[in-house]
């Protein structure tokens, strides 16, 4: 199984930034990120539509990401590209709500934190 830091690195070229409380950030182009089913994909974000690609196969386009939070659970993202924010509904039932981050598991379950800066993805692991 190939863990976040391999696909990121091999595909994105990682690179490190300095971060609050000594916590390194690392800014990407996608992040790999595992679908409600289990399936593992990879996500780009150009304006408000989403590029999915799954681990074997072509991309597609959508204006949500469905995805694992932390924990397991199942929730949908849209993202406001002029608030700068993302619109979360958890899938089923609860309380949808609005925030600049997506929590998120990798493909070797790791929990990582994402937020937008300009055209990538900035990650960290809390």
């Amino acid at each position: 199984m190939v863990g976040f830091q391999a696909v990121m690195g091999l595909a994105l070229g990682l690179f490190a930034a300095a971060a609050p409380a000594g916590r390194p950030e690392r800014t990407v182009s996608e992040i790999p990120y595992v679908t409600c089913d289990g399936s593992r994909w990879r996500v780009r974000l150009e304006s408000e539509v989403f590029i999915h690609t799954p681990e074997a196969g072509g991309p597609s386009h959508d204006n949500i990401m469905r995805y694992r939070t932390w924990g397991g659970a199942c929730w949908q993202a849209s993202w406001n590209p002029y608030r700068r924010e993302f619109f979360h509904v958890p899938v089923g039932a609860g309380q949808s709500h609005r925030d600049a981050i997506l929590n998120f598991e990798d493909w070797d379950g790791q929990r990582w934190t994402a937020r937008r800066e300009g055209g990538d993805w900035v990650v960290i692991q809390p």
